[in-house]
């Protein structure tokens, strides 16, 4: 199956386990085990996304990440040249949609690309850490240009194997939730 029709597949997937009752339960499940990682204990600077409402609930994992006094940022992306940076986020009072409708930072805060972990989306993953995402490279690119420790959140019916291209960047750790 193509990369494209493997996104399709799982984005339909994952839109209909938003509507199941055990989703709530694999997101507490998901951050519960990022929070209990070494990677999360030794780290300070910290990028993960926004979540969508199909995607692992993000929000409840920012808020924590604060309160847990982390320095937390989410990507900041220019779409004209296709670069994303990250953009340090320190109250979830200040998001808003971006002009593609994508929440975003919208307050005057620090831009970098410095960080000590980044917690990466992904639609389809395979069992070494390849991922496929929405499309459009950003975080590939990111990934290729910056040496960070890398982990992602996924439910299981994510994985599936998939033939990786050249710039493909695989993530170092998956945290799966069983979704059964």
């Amino acid at each position: 199956m193509s990369k494209k029709l493997l996104r399709q597949k799982n984005i339909n997937l994952m839109k209909q386990f938003m509507k199941q009752s055990n989703k709530q339960a694999a997101d507490k499940y998901l951050s519960d085990h990022f929070f209990n990682t070494d990677e999360y204990k030794l780290s300070q600077r910290i990028g993960i996304v926004l979540s969508m409402p199909h995607e692992v609930n993000t929000y409840p994992i920012i808020q924590q990440m604060i309160e847990d006094g982390k320095t937390v940022f989410v990507p900041e992306t220019n779409y004209q040249t296709k670069e994303m940076t990250f953009k340090h986020v320190d109250d979830l009072n200040h998001i808003g949609p971006d002009d593609k409708g994508i929440n975003h930072v919208n307050t005057d805060t620090e831009i970098t690309n410095n960080l000590d972990l980044v917690v990466v989306p992904g639609v389809v993953f395979n069992n070494i850490g390849y991922r496929i995402g929405y499309g459009g490279g950003y975080f590939d690119r990111f990934l290729s240009n910056n040496k960070q420790s890398t982990i992602s959140l996924l439910y299981d019916f994510q994985l599936n194997s998939f033939e990786t291209e050249k710039h493909d960047e695989p993530v170092e750790k998956l945290i799966i939730a069983t979704t059964k």
